[in-house]
């Protein structure tokens, strides 16, 4: 497990991208931009909604990349519902369809969005999905 802490200031979302990258180095390119797209969407709703720094976890065990978001904002993150107009409002969203599983945890005074993605091989571009299957 390895934590960082970022400041509520706009450029942490980049910060934070990078550091969950850097933990990830053996994982699977769809993996890893999985994991930075949500911690990015994560990241920036600490700082928007919660108004607040926060806290970066990654965690690689047990066939599983875990990540958590934590925030001192206190406010539970609801799911919304998104206009196509709307410049804001997908962050969840995003985490639900891109993470394996997800969810959200409290504590006194702080907030976790955790998202959780299976390890799976990376293949290279010219290996097959799966067996060939004989063309009858």
């Amino acid at each position: 497990m390895t934590s960082a802490h970022f400041t509520h200031d706009p450029s942490s979302v980049r910060r934070a991208r990078a550091f969950v990258a850097g933990t990830l180095g053996d994982a699977s390119q769809d993996q890893r931009d999985r994991a930075v797209l949500i911690t990015s969407e994560l990241a920036t709703n600490a700082i928007i909604h919660a108004d607040s720094a926060f806290t970066v976890t990654a965690t690689t065990a047990d066939g599983e990349i875990h990540i958590a978001v934590t925030d001192t904002g206190g406010a539970i993150p609801q799911p919304r519902r998104p206009e196509r107009t709307d410049a804001h409002g997908r962050g969840l969203l995003i985490t639900s369809g891109l993470a394996d599983r997800w969810g959200i945890e409290t504590a006194s005074g702080s907030t976790t969005v955790w998202f959780s993605l299976r390890r799976t091989p990376d293949l290279e571009p010219d290996d097959p999905p799966g067996p060939a299957l004989p063309v009858p």
